[in-house]
This record gives C-alpha cells, structure tokens and sequence, in this order.
C-alpha cells in the first residue's frame, strides 16, 4: 500500500506530512507507527525526525481537525511546536492548491492528544510568513514529580563533564524539558548531556536544552521588525536533544521552555519577543502574562511531495 506524504520542515525540524482519509485511520496509523524509523531513517528511506498525521474528515476534507505526531522511533509525541507550524502551513497550503486561492483563515484548531492547539498566521514583511501557536497547559519546578532527580543527575554531570551551571529548570509542555543555562554552551555539550538524561530518571526520557545569552546587534532587529514587527528583548543560542528522536536542528516546545526558563530570571520585558537561535534557524517567544499560554512564532517550509509504501 502506497501513501501520499509531503515533506516539511520548521529551522530543519523535518517532517513527513500524511492527510489520513477517515476509512484509513486505523490501519494505516499503525502502520506508519511501526515502520516509522524505518520511513525516518536518512538512509534507507525518507528521513525526517518524526511523521504528522492530519486526520480529517469528509464533509471538511480540506480543514483536519486533529493531529498524530510521530516520533521517528514509533512512540507518540503529546507535542511539537515545529511540527504544528509546518501541519497548520499544510492546510493552508492545501487550501490555496483544493480549494480557494486567497484562503487564508484567521486561526487552526488542531486536537493533539486531547489538547487544543491554536494555529495562526502572522501578518508580516512577503516572503517572511510566520506561523504562531499558543502552547497551553505549562507546568514547571519541582512540583513536577521528576525534577529533583533529573536536576540531582544534572548536577552530578557537572561534575563529570565539568562544566558550569547558571540556572536549571524542568517544564512540561506536553513533552518533559529540561533548560540548562551554562557558559560552556556547546554542541558537544549537549551530545554528551542529553544522552546522559535519557535513561535513570522517572521519567521515559526528557527533551534537553543547553543554552546562553548572546548580544542583540542591529541585524537581529531588523530581522525581528520584519517578521514580528517589533524589535526582540533577549537572544539565546540553544542546542537541543529530543527524546525518541536524539540531537535535532530545533525543538518548537523546547524553544518556549527557554523563553519560560528567561523570563523567570526576571530580565526580559514581558511585552517583548525573545529569540532563540538552534541549529536549524530562528524561533521567537512571548509570553505576556505569567498564567497565559507561551506564544511560539516561526517559519515552516514544503520541501516535497511524495509516495510511501507501508
């Protein structure tokens, strides 16, 4: 059996894109989960860090009301900012192709695992759409069941490894993050950390985040006034490792526990965006008020359209 996919990625956080006919859902579902890191793999198939799954139906063919994402190892994912950003660009992109032209709707309303996530596009510069998303549902500290022991590990690696830590937090948005703020930022840091809290925590692994500030120069701003239409507050440099997936080029719900984790340092402006670069590119966060959701703003591009056998 043959499905149609496209190819998507948000700052190099790639994707296989599948439309799922309502007929199809329960045969062809499984089927993608358990030959995911076969599709996945960047060798012997598609490659991609995971499979979004739009479920829709027929008297709204064009407008999928949920979405299954995939990891690339076959386990479920309560969450991905990339991936909604490049799913809600699919729609719309659909849309413009099925359907009218100039649709443009005002928001997508996505169900991921019982949780509603709000898509919509922002009005920017041409040629610098953005896609933002509202990621409800935050929790963060120790009252997260598995946050004294991951920071317990944490601090034992330091040793390790020996590097510093400025400041540590554990969030959860949807998926378990950790954010590790260091002046020894670095990707080998990160390889070696990230594979280090996978394993001997309550948790079935953890999303890692070794980041540190950098300085705003005038060409962070004019980027930002383009895309967002204001200046930024902050800028961070964040290399990520994400569970059932390993080192990724970006991590969108990784990218709001940073701005989170900033911003409860108490330095940055609410009003303002915080941008957070990762090996695959720019992403921005806002979060106005402490008890609302974290706004998640970035770019998502089709790469191609194609056919897999499962």
């Amino acid at each position: 059996m043959f499905v149609d996919f496209e190819k998507w990625h948000g700052c190099k956080n790639d994707f296989l894109i599948v439309w799922l006919h309502p007929n199809d859902q329960e045969i062809v579902l499984n089927s993608l989960k358990r030959q995911a890191s076969k599709i996945c793999d960047r060798h012997s198939g598609v490659g991609g860090d995971g499979i979004l799954v739009l479920h829709y139906s027929t008297s709204t063919p064009l407008m999928p009301h949920k979405l299954t994402i995939i990891n690339s190892d076959g386990t479920i994912a309560l969450n991905c900012g990339n991936g909604l950003r490049c799913a809600a660009m699919s729609i719309l992109r659909n849309n413009r192709l099925k359907g009218e032209s100039d649709f443009l709707p005002e928001l997508i309303d996505l169900d991921v695992e019982g949780s509603h996530m709000i898509c919509r596009f922002l009005e920017s510069d041409p040629g610098h759409q953005l896609v933002s998303i509202e990621m409800p549902n935050i929790e963060s500290g120790d009252k997260l069941s598995w946050a004294k022991e991951t920071k317990e590990k944490i601090d034992l690696l330091s040793s390790s490894y020996n590097f510093t830590i400025d400041s540590v937090n554990c969030y959860q948005i949807g998926n378990p993050h950790v954010v590790i703020e260091t002046p020894d930022c670095s990707e080998a840091l990160m390889l070696k950390v990230g594979k280090e809290l996978q394993s001997g925590l309550p948790i079935d692994g953890i999303n890692v985040h070794i980041t540190q500030t950098k300085d705003i120069n005038p060409k962070d701003n004019t980027k930002a006034r383009s895309e967002l239409g204001q200046s930024i507050g902050e800028l961070l440099d964040v290399w990520v490792w994400e569970r059932g997936v390993g080192p990724t080029q970006a991590c969108g719900s990784g990218a709001c526990s940073v701005g989170i984790h900033t911003l409860s340092l108490g330095f940055v402006d609410r009003k303002d965006w915080i941008a957070i670069d990762m090996p695959g590119g720019r992403l921005y966060t806002q979060q106005k008020n402490i008890a609302d959701p974290v706004t998640l703003a970035g770019p998502a591009e089709f790469v191609y359209g194609g056919k897999v056998e499962i």
